[in-house]
């Protein structure tokens, strides 16, 4: 009888053991490279190469502003000799409050430009991770990774390729907000 126990527990959770191991081979886990998305969907693209050009033209625009101060200075040290030093160091602390002022916008300008990206990411993001949701429920997913969060893995589980052809055939373009 004790005999008939031991073998009935162990057959009862051997059984329940391979149950839990075949319907855990069923479903899957697959990860993305996120960032390899945003660069190569078309969209993503787009979307860099518009923050990218509004980025080019505010640093450009003070590297100009930047150059300006510099010739000023100049100016104002190329009196040296010909003004009293009461009258230099007076143009020289009128340049240095323009100039923080001007620093303080510069910063937060590229503060603004550093939340535009940011928001514009997470905004493309939002737009395509309706078509990673359809996609895991057709091919039965139920787990998605990021790439820089896998130790190791098959290249088998990547769908970054997959995803990036869907995501071109559905969407075309983006806009900046």
């Amino acid at each position: 009888m004790i005999i008939f126990r031991s073998i009935f527990f162990i057959l009862f959770f051997l059984s329940i053991s391979i149950s839990i191991n075949s319907t855990n081979a069923e479903e899957k886990i697959s990860y993305i490279d996120v960032d390899y998305i945003l660069t190569n969907t078309v969209a993503g693209k787009l979307l860099l190469n518009k923050l990218k050009k509004k980025e080019e033209l505010t640093i450009n625009k003070f590297k100009s502003k930047d150059n300006d101060f510099k010739i000023e200075k100049n100016k104002i040290l190329a009196k040296k000799n010909l003004i009293s030093k009461e009258e230099i160091n007076k143009d020289l602390k009128l340049l240095q409050v323009k100039f923080n002022t001007y620093k303080k916008n510069k910063i937060k300008e590229f503060d603004k430009l550093k939340t535009q990206r940011n928001r514009n990411i997470v905004n493309f993001l939002n737009l395509i991770n309706p078509i990673i949701e359809k996609y895991m429920i057709e091919n039965s997913i139920y787990m998605l990774m990021d790439k820089k969060n896998v130790f190791i893995a098959s290249k088998d589980y990547d769908i970054t390729n997959n995803l990036i052809e869907l995501i071109d055939n559905q969407i075309k373009t983006i806009e900046i907000k």
